[in-house]
């Protein structure tokens, strides 16, 4: 074999071994390992430290030992594990039972009084309510309603001031305030009235929105927020006037004006009940919430 040809396969066995690189076991490892393996040998000498002791001697965290004295571990769901009482890791939270009070626990007047109804004046008791308006005031509504739960109706504001008696636009058959009253699909039900009527004050039409309805005393008396605005899908604001408080009592005048001068209505001046009736082409809607 001729040098040239002996020197290429010295070079190329050589060029191979280079490529290959050295053994596995004889690469040294690199800086960071063995910065790596510092940190492992300081965890393994911390392991060892703690080999010989025993579970119950491990100093537990600050948190777990004040627990039992935190007060907001108080509310913990607690359960018994293995006959030791443990507190879980969920909250119990304290759910109040809403207990429906008894017609004779509540305070309300039993005494007959006026329907407030289109100055009907027939005199009716709080059992016979809501018999007496379906029968003899058809024009009237009755909706079922329970606390929370809203409910819109449409009125038309285009009454005269001449012959505005107080006109009932909807009974309100309220569930979940009492029990005890009275029998059939109205039984437990109280019934609250919506009222408008207008009045003239400083020479001006007003028109006054009121709910009324069996009265608990002053203490305890229903309360309810009613909203007013145009019917009309297009409005900007879904209401424009508001009113919060509380209802005015079967018991008491159901006059437009006394009930403005009490403060227990919405009222609407002449000019704002026409803006909001579109000049008196739209229907005023008007939204119930029962407190």
């Amino acid at each position: 074999m001729s040098k040239s040809k002996i020197k290429k396969l010295h070079f190329s066995k050589a060029f191979r071994e280079a490529a290959e690189g050295p053994a596995i076991e004889d690469v040294p490892p690199p800086a960071e390992l063995n910065g790596c393996g510092q940190k492992m040998h300081f965890a393994t000498a911390f392991q060892e430290a703690f080999e010989g002791m025993a579970i119950e001697d491990v100093p537990q965290p600050a948190e777990l030992n004040d627990c039992g004295q935190s007060s907001s571990n108080e509310s913990l769901l607690k359960a018994t594990i293995d006959g030791q009482e443990c507190q879980l890791p969920f909250e119990v939270l304290e759910q109040s039972p809403a207990v429906v009070p008894h017609l004779d626990d509540t305070g309300i007047s039993r005494l007959p009084f006026r329907c407030p109804a289109g100055g009907c004046g027939q005199m009716c008791s709080l059992l016979m309510f809501a018999m007496h308006i379906s029968f003899d005031h058809a024009d009237v509504m009755l909706e079922n309603l329970w606390p929370s739960e809203t409910n819109t109706v449409l009125i038309d504001p285009r009454v005269p001031v001449e012959t505005s008696l107080p006109r009932c636009h909807k009974l309100y058959l309220v569930s979940g305030k009492v029990r005890g009253l009275g029998d059939g699909k109205h039984r437990d039900k109280l019934p609250f009235a919506l009222m408008s009527s207008k009045f003239s004050l400083d020479g001006m039409e007003r028109m006054i929105l009121w709910v009324t309805g069996p009265d608990a005393g002053e203490d305890r008396r229903q309360r309810y927020t009613m909203e007013a605005g145009r019917n009309d899908h297009k409005r900007l604001l879904p209401y424009a006037v508001a009113f919060s408080g509380e209802i005015v009592p079967l018991h008491s005048s159901q006059d437009g004006e006394e009930v403005h001068r009490s403060g227990a209505g919405l009222v609407i001046p002449e000019q704002q009940l026409d803006f909001l009736a579109d000049r008196w082409t739209k229907l005023l809607e008007v939204c119930i919430h029962f407190h």
